[in-house]
């Protein structure tokens, strides 16, 4: 299967569903993406744990990957972020010929994923910040991944970019897809809202770049 189309995804996923979990979704979608786009009001990357099938494939596809969250990140993984923008231009290509994902990833091997998805230019990520950070944070969550041959998936629902989220939290989003008529137009909504925020023009947000 090289596309969208070939797989009859299911309106929704929900953690109780156990045909329809969602870290199923995240496996079975990712190796046929291209270029995944996702928003989240919270991100880890123990999500790394549980999608690193998924993870890999999409690096194999030569797919790219864009983040926007809040700014509440973990400490371990604001340095591995630095880290990886620092190191961006040195391990140039180095991703797909030295870096392994094995089945179970600890604490130190999902961080570097994070610092190599991001040296290798396979991730950017960007920070969304509320007119008062001090009283609210970007909340909101969207994910769109697109196949090689253009057909776009949108995801709309509570699930953030975690572990937890993906694996041990009752969470539920809803599936959209371009190529079924009565959601074209939910998916381009999506579209819409995630090019805004990502060009900093959604208003009451400001997005910055990360190492900014």
């Amino acid at each position: 299967m090289n596309s969208f189309t070939d797989i009859e995804w299911p309106r929704r996923y929900r953690s109780g569903d156990e045909k329809a979990k969602p870290r199923l979704f995240y496996n079975r979608v990712l190796p046929l993406t291209k270029f995944y786009r996702r928003a989240v009001g919270f991100f880890s990357s123990t999500c790394f744990l549980e999608i690193s099938y998924g993870i890999l494939e999409l690096v194999k596809n030569d797919g790219k990957m864009q983040l926007i969250t809040s700014p509440r990140l973990q400490e371990d993984d604001i340095k591995a972020i630095q880290k990886g923008y620092d190191a961006r231009n040195i391990y140039l290509g180095a991703l797909k010929r030295d870096m392994l994902l094995p089945q179970t990833i600890d604490e130190k091997n999902r961080l570097n994923v994070l610092t190599n998805l991001i040296e290798q230019d396979v991730l950017e990520i960007k920070i969304a910040v509320t007119e008062d950070p001090e009283d609210s944070m970007y909340h909101e969550k969207i994910g769109l991944f697109v196949d090689n041959e253009g057909n776009t998936i949108a995801i709309s629902g509570s699930i953030n970019e975690s572990r937890t989220a993906i694996s041990k939290n009752f969470e539920s989003f809803q599936v959209f897809c371009d190529w079924k008529p009565d959601y074209k137009e939910r998916v381009e909504d999506c579209i819409n809202d995630f090019d805004d925020m990502w060009n900093d023009k959604q208003v009451d947000l400001k997005i910055f770049d990360f190492p900014e």
